[in-house]
């Protein structure tokens, strides 16, 4: 199957285009050439595009959490100053995880996730993890602490995970550890999510929009 451009003869590689056509659109929201969004695609926002179509805000909230939240607002009195960072600010403008980098480094590092602690765990790169209690250390060997998702899988199965099993999300939302969200899979099947079960929730979110 070729690339659905016109005069492009390559074979399909991703969403219909070739490779090249592909990476341009994630570097620039279009697959034309010279060809760039301009204003950030998420709704009511004017800032302008840089990567994928959205802004950095975004686009950095896409890659840290898997969700622009287009709903949620950017810099409220008081936050961070860095694009994406709703963090209270502590000292020059930043919250206290930027500030400390631009110390230690000389940059705030705004690609680079931070790590998020609660009572109940800490999320990093999307992820929970949470202290095993002591009656789960079988199921995880010499680990303090471990990813919830992989924690409720194993009390599921009533053994460890092999060292070549990966759970995976099936609406793609990390932080969504439901078991019925969570499936087994060895690292020999490919990542992201099934087409049929994202058709799947986008139908059922669109569902509950409805008035």
């Amino acid at each position: 199957m070729h690339c659905n451009e016109d005069d492009c003869t390559k074979q399909v590689y991703a969403r219909g285009w070739c490779a090249m056509h592909y990476k341009r659109w994630l570097r620039t929201g279009s697959p034309i050439r010279g060809e760039r969004q301009k204003d950030c695609a998420v709704d009511g926002c004017e800032r302008p595009a840089k990567s994928r179509g959205w802004c950095h805000g975004h686009y950095q909230r896409w890659r840290n959490t898997g969700d622009v939240k287009g709903a949620v607002p950017f810099r409220a009195a008081g936050d961070c100053s860095v694009d994406g960072c709703d963090r209270q600010r502590y000292a020059r403008g930043l919250c206290n995880t930027h500030y400390r980098r631009l110390l230690n480094t000389g940059e705030v590092q705004p690609d680079k996730p931070i790590r998020i602690v609660t009572g109940e765990g800490s999320l990093s790169h999307g992820y929970w993890k949470i202290q095993v209690p002591g009656p789960d250390q079988w199921l995880v060997p010499g680990a303090a602490s471990v990813l919830e998702h992989r924690l409720i899988m194993a009390r599921h199965l009533g053994r460890p995970l092999y060292a070549d099993e990966v759970v995976h999300h099936v609406n793609g939302i990390r932080t969504d550890n439901r078991l019925e969200n969570l499936e087994l899979w060895t690292t020999a099947h490919p990542k992201g999510q099934r087409i049929a079960d994202k058709v799947a929730f986008a139908v059922r979110d669109a569902g509950s929009l409805r008035p």
